[in-house]
């Protein structure tokens, strides 16, 4: 969570939450970390463990993302494959 707020500009955490100019930014970190969950299915770390239902991880980053006027194109939901035959 940290990177991913560090990698969308907030590098103070300390400052108090402004709905109306950290909305977005916050939308923006909040889809980076639900993302990377995506390709995971569970989690562990020790003797706790959790497991994520990827469909509705997908249409929860759809909601931040409508939400907050973000573009969805960073976020492919569907596999491509390229003919690279070409480049031999």
């Amino acid at each position: 969570m940290m990177k991913a707020l560090s990698d969308v500009g907030v590098s103070d955490t300390e400052t108090p939450y402004n709905p109306t100019t950290d909305k977005r930014i916050v939308a923006q970190a909040a889809v980076k970390v639900l993302s990377q969950m995506v390709v995971l299915s569970s989690d562990s770390l020790g003797k706790s463990s959790q497991g994520y239902n990827v469909d509705m991880l997908r249409k929860r980053i759809k909601a931040i993302c409508s939400e907050n006027g973000l573009d969805l194109e960073n976020f492919d939901e569907v596999p491509t494959i390229t003919d690279g035959s070409n480049l031999w």
